[in-house]
């Protein structure tokens, strides 16, 4: 004889099956949350046991999914849409120039101070990243303004499609 029973929300299952499923979710929740130190059901000792690894590839890392991770992924999408403008401003009011027999784009410190600080107040912090990211080189390891006027700073591709930056 067919089974007749209509599917279930997860396809064709019975009531204890579900019931079980429910159970072992909340049970997996519930020991999730006692290593959660802003959780109402946080056992120091369990979490104490937790062996972490540096070497482990989420060590530091939010969980993937959460709110946290989230907001990370949404950060940096605004430094990178932030670099993108600054090399943006460089290619429109920087002047072209030759470093070691290669064409680049140069413009001094305080000049992209003030044109950028319109848009943001991140300029330092901006440049700073777009170093990392091999976009921009300029002399010293911060800029200060008044002090660091003078300094140049070159954009190492002056053909670059900003569209077309990659961030890794």
């Amino acid at each position: 004889m067919a089974d007749k029973r209509l599917p279930g929300l997860y396809g064709n299952t019975d009531l204890g099956s579900r019931i079980n499923m429910f159970t072992e979710k909340a049970e997996k929740h519930y020991e999730k949350q006692k290593l959660n130190p802003f959780s109402g059901n946080f056992d120091a000792v369990e979490a104490a046991k937790q062996k972490l690894s540096k070497d482990d590839p989420n060590y530091g890392k939010p969980v993937e999914g959460s709110k946290t991770d989230n907001r990370g992924k949404a950060a940096a999408q605004l430094l990178q849409n932030e670099i993108k403008m600054l090399v943006e401003i460089m290619l429109k009011y920087g002047t072209a120039a030759e470093q070691d027999g290669k064409p680049v784009v140069q413009m001094s410190f305080k000049e992209l101070f003030e044109l950028y600080k319109v848009i943001s107040n991140k300029v330092v912090g901006l440049l700073i990243r777009a170093r990392k990211y091999k976009l921009v080189a300029f002399e010293g390891e911060m800029l200060y303004q008044g002090r660091d006027d003078a300094v140049v700073i070159t954009l190492l591709d002056p053909n670059i499609k900003v569209e077309e930056i990659a961030f890794e």
